[in-house]
């Protein structure tokens, strides 16, 4: 799913490199048409009536629409005459790439259910409260963290707002929930940590074969809610606040494998010298 972003809002989008998508929308019936379409599905005879048009004309229209892959059908019926074909656009948002731009990081892939779900962001971002709380009475500093994990989350749908919550506010666990940073500074990962493949053991990280113990070691692990079957848990941590910027990198860098394998863990290195995670390598 692509996204464009207005008023600092993400809203998915078909966004092409493809002059074909611009001549499709560049003619004010067919914006019409789209805008129509956007505030519910329409038949093309509706549609013909709305804009007082001969419904031949409107199907020309329709069909360039749909040659450029901007609207589809949801549902046909057998009425007198033929076939009417219900439709909607693809997207409520459309946009142009000129082809010789260059962007930042590919994300193959939007939909990551049930964490994202056809553009939509459907979870919350956790984060411990900066706060002494929690059995460890720490203090947790991970919020700017968490803002790269959003920020991965809005390449991938739009996002509720808000979105990032301290873990003390948290009451209602039946969301989808993103937990960033481990036992010690994150209620919720205390409370969840046994029911993730990849948890805290200790002082060490315990996959289902492996233990770890560096302290650049971070990992992400999804797991289902234990109180609410429906929903889905992500930890985000490492021993370390730097094993969970670590983690929070293998999120971007190793999507695909998070996705089909349900975790992955990660050494983190700081390959400029300045002290501060930047790469990291997948050890399983």
């Amino acid at each position: 799913m692509n996204a464009i972003v207005l008023n600092s809002k993400v809203y998915p989008a078909v966004v092409s490199r493809d002059y074909s998508s611009i001549r499709a929308v560049s003619h004010p019936i067919r914006i019409k048409i789209l805008e129509m379409l956007s505030e519910r599905p329409m038949y093309p005879i509706e549609i013909a009536k709305r804009l007082k048009m001969i419904e031949q004309k409107v199907y020309y229209h329709i069909n360039i629409l749909k040659k450029a892959e901007l609207v589809e059908e949801v549902d046909v019926r057998q009425m007198r005459g033929g076939k009417a074909r219900l439709l909607r656009p693809v997207a409520l948002a459309f946009g142009f790439v000129m082809p010789n731009a260059k962007g930042g990081d590919f994300v193959e892939g939007g939909d990551f259910e049930p964490f994202v779900q056809d553009g939509v962001v459907n979870a919350r971002i956790v984060v411990g409260s900066p706060d002494p709380h929690g059995r460890s009475r720490a203090r947790a500093r991970d919020g700017h963290i968490a803002a790269e994990v959003a920020a991965f989350f809005a390449k991938l749908g739009s996002i509720p707002w808000p979105f990032i919550y301290e873990d003390v506010e948290v009451k209602d666990l039946r969301s989808n929930l993103i937990l960033v940073g481990g036992p010690v500074v994150n209620v919720l990962s205390d409370r969840f940590n046994d029911y993730f493949p990849v948890r805290f053991d200790g002082r060490a990280i315990r996959s289902p074969g492996k233990e770890y113990t560096e302290d650049w070691i971070g990992f992400v692990s999804v797991s289902r809610n234990p109180l609410f079957p429906d929903s889905r848990m992500m930890m985000i941590a490492g021993k370390t606040r730097s094993g969970t910027r670590a983690a929070s990198l293998a999120l971007r860098r190793y999507f695909d494998e998070v996705k089909n394998k349900g975790y992955v863990i990660v050494q983190g290195f700081d390959e400029d010298g300045d002290g501060v995670v930047d790469s990291v390598e997948l050890v399983e």
